[in-house]
């Protein structure tokens, strides 16, 4: 009895298995683009949440700030009067605010401070690490600055890579990246924040709010003392221009 002859194509020829091959790295390379891009996606949707979430606490502590500013005209208002240090623009804003507040916004939880008038002062520094970091200062609103004020300042957030400030001219109905009378409030102030791209080479996220500061003389007197201009105090739909724009608080 002989033996058994193997019988012809019971094996893989090697088109054959070329073949295979190459259909497993086409899978691979499917199944591995598909995952790169979720995790991408989930990352940049991460980052973008976190620098959301950084910019909308800064901006409602801007709102709870300014909204609590106190001023009295008939007591040394130089004391009491909003000041703005404007640097660079757009993007490279780095704008010194300060004005004085009853509230206890920005300030850490054990500050004394926090019971009762104080002097906000908030702008872009370095912070130990040399990164731009969103700086804080306070100090009794009657203290000497030259003398009494010292210390170093608290930082809120490192996302923040431009703060800009503007305020609102009812007299000319416009804009200004300045306040020259230090020895008063305006009444609308508009605040930018300038987050970092999600990529390299995009547009930086911008953040932008207007706020209303309830014991500065409404847009409407102001308006009509000035004699020029009309008496409207809405400011101009042109001068919002960030992509979610919201409306004066207050209205």
């Amino acid at each position: 009895m002989g033996m058994d002859r193997p019988r012809k194509g019971s094996g893989f020829t090697l088109l054959e298995v070329l073949v295979a091959v190459a259909i497993m790295a086409i899978s691979f390379a499917i199944v591995w683009s598909t995952f790169s891009a979720t995790v991408n996606g989930w990352q940049r949707g991460t980052k973008l949440l976190d620098q959301l979430h950084q910019g909308d606490y800064l901006m409602e502590q801007f709102v709870i700030a300014l909204r609590s500013a106190a001023f009295f005209s008939s007591t040394r208002p130089d004391k009491y009067g909003f000041r703005l240090d404007a640097h660079g623009g757009g993007e490279d804003s780095a704008d010194v605010i300060s004005w004085v507040t009853s509230g206890s916004a920005f300030l850490p939880p054990d500050s004394y401070l926090a019971n009762g008038l104080h002097r906000l002062e908030v702008s872009l520094d370095r912070d130990n690490e040399g990164r731009p970091a969103v700086a804080v200062r306070a100090w009794p609103h009657l203290a000497d600055e030259e003398e009494d004020v010292e210390g170093e300042p608290w930082f809120v957030s490192t996302e923040v890579k431009g703060l800009r400030c503007r305020t609102y001219n009812a007299e000319e109905e416009r804009w200004d990246h300045e306040w020259e009378n230090t020895s008063s409030v305006p009444r609308l102030v508009e605040i930018t924040l300038y987050l970092p791209p999600l990529e390299k080479y995009d547009e930086p996220q911008k953040l932008q709010r207007l706020v209303e500061i309830p014991i500065a003389p409404p847009l409407e007197e102001a308006a009509r003392s000035s004699g020029e201009g009309g008496t409207t105090g809405e400011p101009p739909p042109e001068t919002t221009t960030a992509p979610a724009e919201t409306a004066p608080e207050g209205e």
